[in-house]
């Protein structure tokens, strides 16, 4: 999962919650004005109360729309937080208060869990048992009820959320690690590079930052797979793949393309420094031992088309085919070369 599906899939997330949240509110600003004495104290606040909650709530709907999630998640967690503490307050100037109200605020701690970081979770979940626990000790009513498992459910519900928060941040953590990741080489794959690709192509044209790209593959792979085995051939694939991760700076971009080819993207480079790099990875490939496991080919070699942006190509698609194009014909000129434009 790329970051644009997992921003899709919030998207999807919010556009669900906030449209039911709204007719909710609407339902409970019916039955607070049904249920209460015409003119009374709480007749006259809740309406208020509520119709401040849907403002915010079609304001969150809007960050949506801005793909602001962080914002609008944030909007959408406080509906419940001033929901819950609202009624609270509401209920106190009327003088009286129930656990029922003071019950809602796990609502504000279970959403923030399944939506917000763990650490947004643990401020809101602390901060409300600190403020529960100083309205029950404050209350001669609440403390002559079993306020002792009040709290203990508050802090236990409180507690479950952070874990699921946890487990639940783990797991997407782990499966997008695993959607963008090559299995044999840990190399980041295809369909990361693409999408990277795409999004350095935006960039570079906003900013006008120039990036140099670098097709690759393996001299004369198959007879690695054909003389000795396929399994030869995924270690002799693991050991370029960590050779070129070693190779390159951090803030370079490493994937497996496809079969024995690697693509690799540099930031804020030109034509001159990308084939010293290339060159560099071409010679430096051959003092990778495989003599442990290829006796017979015991040296490696390299193939390299390189490709700017923008000085040779704009888009994505002209991109790779550029580079690929040189790819080839490094190949067709006697292979273990690097050619560019």
């Amino acid at each position: 999962m790329g970051d644009n599906e997992s921003a899709d899939i919030r998207r999807q997330l919010l556009q669900w919650v906030q449209p039911i949240i709204l007719i909710l509110l609407l339902l409970v600003c019916i039955l607070a004005l049904t249920t209460n004495a015409v003119g009374s104290y709480q007749w006259k606040t809740y309406p208020p109360l509520i119709a401040g909650l849907m403002a915010i709530d079609l304001v969150a709907w809007y960050f949506t729309c801005k793909r602001k999630f962080l914002v609008s998640t944030l909007l959408t967690v406080s509906i419940a937080l001033l929901g819950s503490w609202g009624s609270i307050l509401i209920d106190a100037q009327h003088g009286i208060t129930e656990f029922f109200p003071l019950i809602y605020v796990t609502i504000t701690v279970i959403l923030s869990s399944v939506s917000l970081p763990l650490l947004y979770t643990l401020v809101i979940a602390s901060l409300q048992f600190v403020l529960l626990s100083l309205i029950v000790f404050s209350t001669p009513a609440l403390m002559a009820r079993n306020w002792a498992s009040f709290l203990s459910y508050v802090l236990m519900v409180s507690a479950l959320s952070m874990v699921a928060n946890y487990i639940r941040t783990r797991q997407v953590r782990m499966f997008m690690e695993s959607s963008i990741r090559d299995h044999l080489t840990g190399l980041l794959n295809r369909r990361y590079f693409d999408a990277t690709l795409e999004d350095r192509v935006k960039r570079g044209s906003e900013k006008n930052i120039s990036y140099g790209i670098m097709l690759m593959d393996i001299d004369n792979f198959k007879r690695y797979n054909d003389n000795f085995s396929h399994a030869t051939g995924d270690t002799i694939l693991q050991r370029i793949g960590s050779f070129l991760s070693g190779e390159m700076e951090r803030n370079s971009i490493v994937c497996r393309y496809g079969g024995d080819e690697f693509a690799i993207i540099l930031p804020d480079t030109n034509k001159n420094e990308l084939f010293m790099i290339a060159d560099k990875i071409r010679l430096d490939v051959k003092d990778l031992d495989i003599s442990d496991i290829c006796p017979s080919y015991p040296q490696l070699s390299l193939s390299i088309g390189l490709v700017l942006f923008p000085e040779d190509e704009s888009t994505c698609e002209d991109l790779m085919a550029h580079a690929d194009r040189y790819l080839m014909i490094a190949k067709e000129q006697g292979k273990d070369r690097v050619m560019s434009r």
